[in-house]
């Protein structure tokens, strides 16, 4: 199962080895109680390649299989948070200063539309099996986040729709904004509840902390939205943008200061800040954080700019918060 599963019964080829190499060298820092490093991967590749001359295959020891989300995950997670972000803001914008022109409306529907699109179309084909959707669908476990998420991304999908189709034929269903704010609030948040679901990852046991972030992230990636479709909007959204930003920094600071109560959560702390992927996590941290504060302070005209560099840090955190768990042996 999983997307590396192909790679158990064949010779591993260069350009795909990473992640797997990535695996190996942790088995091999748990046997030594080195830390790991690129040396350490670069061994592990030394190894595979004089096994492959001897024409022999890792049998017992190979990668677990599928151990690795693909990068499907985190993209589907970053394209929800500007999908639902984008409805959020709207409908903030709507309610507390009067309501969009119409065609600021429609830009805003159809950019929603379009990267909800994209979640779904990843959250597929991280499946590898499209056809199998369906069965989600069809035939679904509602304990199931999985579940419950497919629903709750067709359900705002369909109410963007209708709001599509309100604003182009002058329906008068502004009532739709509410059902709407529900579905947009419910698809930034349940993936958080999905990963919960993964019980032998500790550093994803805190479901409602992740709630949190995941909807931070969302009120960002919509208020930079806002600032493009509505300029008028902007000064609200600099301020939503850079608040967002604070609470996305201190729920940072607290997962990765305070103590934690398991080994395994420890472990992914230390990976995170001090491991192979540390680079991405504090890469984001400071162009998607740090840069952009500084830049709202001082040159309020790069607004945007800074807007952007914020998503590319919730891409580049959640990418490292998704895959380093994933990534502590479970034996």
């Amino acid at each position: 199962m999983g997307h590396y599963a192909k790679y158990a019964d064949q010779r591993l080829a260069e350009s795909d080895t990473e992640n797997l190499l990535v695996q190996l060298s942790m088995e091999n820092s748990a046997r030594t109680g080195k830390p790991i490093d690129k040396r350490a991967i670069d061994n592990v590749a030394q190894e595979i390649q004089q096994l492959d001359k001897q024409e022999a295959r890792r049998v017992y020891d190979s990668p677990s299989k599928g151990v690795l989300w693909g990068w499907e995950v985190p993209a589907y997670v970053w394209t929800k948070a500007i999908a639902t972000g984008t409805f959020l803001m709207m409908a903030v914008w709507h309610y507390f200063n009067g309501g969009l022109d119409a065609s600021s409306e429609m830009a805003g529907l159809i950019i929603t539309l379009i990267f909800m699109g994209l979640t779904g179309a990843l959250l597929v084909k991280d499946i590898d099996r499209p056809d199998r959707f369906l069965y989600v669908l069809l035939r679904p476990q509602w304990k199931s986040w999985l579940v419950r998420g497919a629903y709750i991304i067709t359900g705002f999908g369909g109410l963007v729709s209708l709001k599509l189709l309100d604003n182009y034929f002058k329906l008068g269903f502004d009532w739709l904004w509410i059902p709407g704010v529900i579905f947009a609030g419910l698809g930034a948040i349940y993936t958080a509840f999905l990963f919960n679901q993964a019980r032998a990852r500790d550093l994803w046991q805190t479901p409602i902390q992740s709630a949190i972030h995941m909807l931070v992230h969302a009120v960002m990636a919509g208020s930079v939205v806002m600032m493009i479709i509505t300029p008028d909007s902007s000064q609200w959204m600099v301020n939503i943008l850079f608040w967002g930003i604070v609470a996305n920094m201190i729920i940072i600071a607290k997962e990765i200061l305070l103590p934690h109560d398991t080994p395994d959560t420890k472990k992914a702390i230390e990976l995170m800040t001090k491991g192979y992927y540390s680079k991405y996590f504090w890469v984001g941290i400071v162009v998607g954080s740090l840069l952009p504060i500084a830049i709202l302070n001082t040159v309020p005209g790069f607004s945007i700019i800074a807007g952007g560099l914020a998503l590319v840090g919730i891409y580049l955190t959640e990418f490292v918060r998704i895959r380093v768990p994933q990534m502590i042996p479970l034996s």
